[in-house]
């Protein structure tokens, strides 16, 4: 299972700030309230939601909600303990190490177009998936030179040192030979 960032807007409480109880079914603000069960929606999302009256005279008003009617809605998935088991699973030491060669496929597969190759066989499958993760590679490398600012000069040497040679072979294979 993936890890994907809270996505709450910087200076706001993030969900996890707000503590879930399990007994109750409820959710417990920063400032110590209640937000009640309100519905279920159609994505399978339970809505709990605080009283406005209490919100609206909140200190925290401004880092919890903008609604117009000071009202704090707070989603869980109705999944959402299952979840959480993964996301314990996933810390584990073994998991780590898993995970950490699992994103390189899943990165692959999303952003690099790998769900599907454009040819048929194991030579030439090989030769394709090699040179994207030679581009996968050099991209990692960019980024990390960008981050210490290094970016322009490892630009230029790389555009110094390395002479590409494209030949066109008969069956519409193209060859890349980095010299």
């Amino acid at each position: 299972m993936p890890y994907k960032r809270p996505m709450t807007k910087d200076g706001f409480f993030k969900k996890y700030e707000y503590v879930y109880d399990e007994h109750y079914d409820c959710y417990l603000c920063p400032n110590d309230q209640v937000l009640k069960y309100s519905t279920t929606n159609r994505e399978g999302y339970k809505e709990y939601k605080s009283d406005s009256k209490v919100c609206s005279n909140c200190p925290y008003i401004n880092k919890c909600t903008e609604s117009q009617n000071t009202t704090k809605v707070v989603t869980r998935h109705i999944w959402e303990e299952y979840m959480e088991k993964v996301e314990d699973i996933r810390h584990t030491e073994g998991s780590k190490e898993i995970y950490s060669l699992e994103r390189v496929f899943a990165d692959g597969k999303e952003l690099h177009g790998m769900r599907y190759t454009m040819y048929r066989g194991l030579p030439k499958v090989k030769m394709e998936l090699t040179l994207k993760f030679a581009c996968m590679n050099l991209k990692k490398l960019a980024i990390m030179k960008s981050r210490k600012g290094l970016l322009k000069s490892f630009l230029s040497n790389i555009h110094k040192k390395m002479k590409f040679l494209v030949k066109k072979e008969t069956n519409n294979q193209i060859t890349l030979i980095v010299v």
